[in-house]
């Protein structure tokens, strides 16, 4: 995991999905370098896209209003009646007995979303081994079609990034409205997670369905790290074509 951006991790696991929106006027939220893990489907606004995505459909800018910080979501800390299979490995608590209890390691939570999305979403890279010995899908998709591998690059966590790809995970796939996980991890400025995903063949020409790239997404969210890191790969490109 990128240590820089993870060393705020906080024991609370936030739903990675909420009913909870409340819409107020300009409130700050940093989804990139903010002290809480918000994962997928912790916002959502009226396009139904969370700010959980490098995502853009109507607007100007990079992300949704959601993500500029002009709508609050209000997701309480779960409660002791909250806690299952699912939050369990986000919090990285999950055994072996645990898996064994339910019909299927893949079983999903209500959302859609599987304890190996949940674990990868909060970078519990011993949760992350332990599901898939016991043969969790690598390329398993969310509602979205977000993977295992998208929620790892979007929180930065490096290590559950490489484990995923050394497992088999598909380096440019991409969820519904187009996004790769270099996507995610140029926009919330990861620079080992751009470097490892680069090194292991993302294409860094894809673009979304806004016509985004990797690069211009770290341009316009500011990610100067991660995008240090994508110009050195072309430069790399550049000077081994000549």
């Amino acid at each position: 995991m990128d240590t820089r951006e993870s060393s705020n991790e906080e024991k609370d696991i936030k739903p990675l999905v909420s009913a909870n929106i409340s819409s107020t006027g300009d409130v700050p939220t940093d989804l990139a370098s903010g002290p809480k893990k918000w994962s997928p489907g912790a916002w959502q606004d009226g396009n139904r896209k969370s700010a959980f995505q490098p995502y853009k459909q109507t607007l100007g800018t990079v992300l949704t209003n959601l993500q500029r910080g002009n709508t609050q979501a209000e997701t309480p800390v779960p409660q002791e009646t909250d806690i299952n299979f699912h939050t369990r490995a986000g919090q990285g608590e999950i055994t072996e007995a645990d898996i064994k209890n339910e019909e299927s390691v893949d079983v999903c939570d209500n959302e859609g979303l599987t304890a190996l999305h949940w674990a990868s979403a909060y970078g519990q890279i011993a949760t992350v081994q332990l599901l898939i010995s016991f043969g969790a899908e690598i390329d398993k998709l969310g509602p979205e079609g977000e993977t295992p591998l998208l929620l790892a690059a979007n929180g930065g966590h490096h290590d559950v990034v490489r484990l995923l790809l050394n497992e088999g995970a598909n380096v440019n796939h991409t969820d519904d409205v187009g996004n790769t996980a270099l996507m995610y991890a140029a926009s919330g400025n990861h620079p080992h997670c751009c470097n490892e995903l680069l090194l292991r063949g993302a294409d860094v020409t894809m673009v979304n369905h806004c016509n985004d790239s990797a690069y211009n997404l770290a341009v316009d969210y500011n990610s100067n790290l991660a995008l240090a890191v994508i110009e050195n790969y072309l430069l790399t490109l550049l000077g081994a074509s000549n």
